[in-house]
């Protein structure tokens, strides 16, 4: 367990210990001394986002939007800012290039345009678009989305080419949004990967990487080190380009699209959280076993590039598939176990209270993922023969 030495965790109303950022013996949480609150940037992060749907007619109870904004604002807190992956489109186009696939894998995803101001009032300020969902409802649908996001003062990041430099306080940040199709930054193109990554950070005191990748579901929690194949699709290395991201100057890297937590690591002193899971999934994203488990990322940032602190807030969804602050802290302890496990360097560990481990182990059993939790034995190496023994002992 880490160990904070200025302030101690304090237990809120909700039930969440609320563990507070200091400085520790470890390269993600750097000392501030001499940084100035103008040069420190807090930023928030949270998984998928889908809103329900109302293609092809709407299913929202009277009341709906109200609700949902004063879930997310007791959810989300507050931020320097807050960021999160919109899956799905802003529009009242009603065609979906989804629908004439043939696919018996059909998920196409609407929301209604006034829904954008609601997340920008919930506290929201930018959003990644680059995933699978984005054109559901084509290019006009697509189109549509950003139109909307910046009519309400949101930032979006994943379009082609695009860097959102944010001026905060005196920090400015640089944001760059990949996921696994040539439709986005593609993640596979990694000289698109370079060129934006070092450009952003000719612009900013700080780069952030977002990207969306991987398989989906139950059995897609642990971080491998390999293309991942899902449905058919090159879903990425999410591994090797997070940690490129890193190498070639980004300051955070935040993972989506498997709809489940995965580890975390500090890696060359930059954080790298490889799926924040889902964040909202009304109507739509599934709640059985790990999917209903995931996290709002914290993360404190100096304008000199250190990452100065991190943690989480663990989220669950509720019947309606909206988020609650979890009492029980499941999400801690799940990232810690799979934030333990290779590839990733072991890094993270995030303070848990030990007498809730029972209880999570009795989750883990039940959500049915105990065997992803333990490391992979590698095979034993093959016994060499002496041949020219063997021919002497068995020689009549």
């Amino acid at each position: 367990m880490l160990i904070y030495p200025r302030r101690a965790a304090v237990l809120l109303s909700l039930g969440l210990l609320l563990c507070s950022f200091t400085s520790v013996a470890d390269e993600c949480r750097r000392d501030p001394a001499g940084l100035p609150d103008a040069s420190i940037v807090s930023i928030r992060a949270t998984g998928d986002i889908v809103i329900g749907n109302d293609f092809p007619v709407s299913h929202y109870p009277p009341g709906f939007e109200q609700r949902v904004e004063a879930t997310l604002r007791q959810t989300l807190g507050q931020a320097d800012v807050i960021f999160g992956n919109f899956e799905g489109a802003l529009t009242t186009h009603n065609r979906s290039p989804k629908l004439r696939s043939g696919s018996p894998y059909v998920f196409a995803f609407r929301m209604p345009p006034h829904f954008a101001p609601m997340l920008r009032r919930s506290g929201f300020n930018i959003l990644n678009i680059a995933n699978n969902h984005s054109y559901d409802f084509g290019e006009k649908g697509f189109n549509d989305t950003l139109a909307y996001f910046a009519q309400a003062g949101i930032e979006t990041i994943g379009e082609l080419d695009k860097i959102v430099v944010m001026r905060v306080k005196d920090v400015r940040v640089a944001w760059v949004g990949f996921n696994y199709s040539i439709r986005h930054n593609d993640m596979h193109d990694l000289a698109r990967l370079e060129k934006l990554v070092r450009a952003a950070r000719d612009k900013a005191d700080l780069v952030v990487v977002s990207i969306q990748a991987g398989a989906e579901g139950n059995n897609a929690l642990r971080v491998v080190n390999r293309e991942e194949i899902f449905l058919g699709e090159r879903r990425g290395n999410v591994f090797a380009f997070a940690r490129r991201s890193v190498d070639l100057g980004a300051d955070l890297v935040i993972g989506h699209g498997p709809h489940v937590l995965r580890g975390m690591e500090c890696y060359k002193g930059k954080l790298i959280a490889y799926s924040l899971g889902n964040f909202v999934g009304y109507n739509a994203l599934s709640i059985k076993k790990a999917t209903a488990i995931s996290a709002v990322l914290e993360v404190r940032l100096g304008k000199n590039g250190q990452t100065l602190g991190y943690d989480v807030i663990p989220i669950r969804f509720n019947e309606e598939r909206l988020p609650e602050v979890d009492a029980e802290q499941l999400a801690r302890y799940l990232i810690n176990d799979l934030s333990r496990l290779s590839p990733l360097n072991g890094s993270v560990q995030l303070p848990v209270a030990e007498e809730g481990r029972d209880r999570y182990r009795s989750w883990a059993y039940s959500a049915g993922i105990t065997s992803q939790l333990v490391e992979r034995r590698k095979p034993a190496p093959a016994k060499r023969i002496n041949r020219s023994v063997e021919k002497k002992t068995t020689a009549p």
